[in-house]
């Protein structure tokens, strides 16, 4: 077992106790997720492994400092994240750090090193398909958050997301897809292309359920990844 195995194998023991309890899809299942996706891009996108591994592992270490009332960013969660990484001896600490506090910066994405982009786009592919929707479902069962409300249209400037996400068709259509279709690497682009479709029926589902009607054309024309 060389280096980046024996250090994941110690970081794997610290999630596994440290996010046992979490119900809100942020779990070692998602982590575990997270690091499978960076290391299928990585393949192909040649970035430093060890980095994205490590990241991968410890990105949401600030949703377990979250509450309901108040979100603690990736920023602010650098001081235990440093602290973890210190006390397993882990290498590379800086880049680390950086990836972490950046990886939900996507508007941005183009600022960043390759190392966070793959993360980026491994925990957006992880919030996408079937397994993106089974943790949103999730989500939003603990926060409360209904699976339609159709007082608001899916484009309703009150959308805020992880602040007022409205219903979980809401957060699929304002924040799920989108970050489908931004998506940094072409390696990632590719694994997408096909999970985009699970999230864009599960809306129409629920619109034909509920016996509304439902703009098709837009979807299509607005958030739609590559075809």
């Amino acid at each position: 077992m060389n280096k980046l195995e024996r250090d994941l194998e110690r970081l794997r023991l610290k999630i596994n106790n440290d996010f046992q309890n979490e119900q809100t899809g942020h779990d070692v299942v998602h982590l575990e997720n997270v690091l499978d996706y960076a290391r299928r891009i990585n393949l192909e996108e040649k970035a430093d492994e060890y980095v994205i591994a490590m990241s991968a592992l410890l990105h949401d270490i600030h949703r377990l400092m979250s509450t309901k009332e108040h979100y603690v960013t990736p920023k602010e969660s650098l001081e235990v994240v440093e602290e973890i990484l210190r006390k397993n001896n882990i290498d590379k600490i800086p880049e680390i750090l950086y990836c972490i506090e950046n990886h939900e910066d996507k508007q941005n994405s183009y600022l960043y090193n390759l190392e966070t982009q793959i993360l980026q786009d491994a925990d957006a592919l992880d919030a996408i398909g079937q397994r993106g929707l089974d943790r949103t479902l999730q989500y939003c069962k603990v926060r409360n958050i209904p699976v339609t409300n159709f007082e608001h249209t899916l484009d309703d400037k009150d959308y805020v997301p992880n602040i007022n996400p409205i219903s979980t068709c809401h957060f699929i259509y304002r924040t799920m897809i989108p970050n489908g279709k931004n998506l940094n690497t072409i390696t990632a682009r590719k694994i997408a292309k096909s999970e985009i479709a699970i999230l864009e029926n599960f809306i129409k589902e629920q619109y034909k359920k509920n016996g509304k009607n439902f703009d098709n054309e837009k979807m299509s024309t607005d958030n739609k990844i590559i075809r």
